[in-house]
């Protein structure tokens, strides 16, 4: 889709918006939240996130805060980053306080109470934050203004995907990025029918003792804007940036990973379960390598076309 279009579309006319965003703002009222201001995971899930970070780290395109401090020092001047959907802020925390270098960084969240414990955090550790409410589907981003956006799981809560995208591409700088980790699944259920297939006759090859003979059970969501029309990330992206750096991976072991039931039960902390845990994640890279299975997950590092 050509640039100049993106704002002539609003898919959200068609829908009842209003409960939508109320629905939206309600669920994030109650998510645990980490002391490092992060939504709260189990074992296994941040497991699986180690090992992928461990090797994908590896690229020179995903050190953010280097990639920041020497652009800073190369032109002379603070650096500027937007994060879009920026939650309770635990990631952009993180970053901030990796610079070396002078910087704005502008967090966005259509919920005004994710920022409370933010912005005490910023104000006593002296980041340089700006808190911004704002509807990512209807934000339009100043041109040429940022050398860092960010977009950590929040474009799949967006339905104006364009029209957002369109105004990132515009918002970078010559030299700047976009960095997007992100699910780009079945809309409004994520996981598609033949990853969880997959995935449960993997689990019937476990020990019941392990597992208590488990199954996944997978509900379409109703509320809100989770997962709303991701399933056109991806071809979006590939269509107004072309990628520094993208990896794929993760067909099924979310799900089981973050399960009510077999999360616990598949704790990397006892031998036996670290062993079941493990087969299902070398399971599941494996599917998505050699391309039976369609990968859930995209983290990747983009310039615009």
């Amino acid at each position: 889709m050509p640039r100049s279009d993106p704002d002539k579309l609003d898919f959200t006319a068609d829908l009842d918006y209003e409960r939508l965003i109320k629905e939206e703002v309600e669920h994030y009222r109650v998510v645990d939240v980490t002391e490092d201001l992060r939504e709260s995971t189990c074992h296994g899930w941040d497991y699986y996130w180690q090992k992928i970070g461990r090797e994908l780290s590896r690229h020179p395109s995903v050190a953010l805060a280097a990639n920041l401090n020497d652009l800073s020092e190369r032109e002379g001047r603070d650096v500027k980053i937007l994060s879009l959907g920026s939650g309770y802020c635990g990631h952009e925390i993180a970053l901030a306080r990796q610079l070396t270098c002078g910087y704005e960084l502008v967090c966005t969240d259509i919920n005004e109470g994710c920022f409370h414990q933010a912005r005490s955090v910023a104000r006593s550790s002296g980041l340089a934050f700006t808190f911004e409410v704002a509807d990512l589907n209807f934000l339009d981003i100043e041109p040429n203004r940022f050398d860092l956006i960010v977009a950590h799981a929040s474009l799949h809560h967006v339905i104006n995907l364009e029209r957002l995208l369109g105004s990132v591409a515009l918002g970078l700088t010559p030299s700047g990025v976009f960095h997007v980790v992100e699910v780009v699944g079945q809309n409004r259920r994520l996981i598609w029918p033949e990853n969880e297939h997959y995935a449960q006759a993997l689990l019937k090859l476990l020990p019941t003792d392990v597992t208590g003979g488990t199954p996944l059970e997978i509900f379409e969501i109703d509320e809100g804007m989770e997962g709303i029309r991701q399933e056109v990330i991806d071809p979006l992206l590939g269509e107004l940036f072309r990628p520094i750096f993208e990896c794929r991976h993760g067909a099924f072991i979310r799900f089981i990973c973050t399960h009510e039931v077999l999360g616990p039960r598949l704790s990397p902390e006892r031998p036996e379960s670290l062993r079941c845990l493990d087969f299902l994640i070398e399971a599941d890279r494996l599917a998505v390598r050699h391309g039976f299975l369609r990968p859930l997950e995209l983290w990747g590092v983009y310039r615009p076309r």
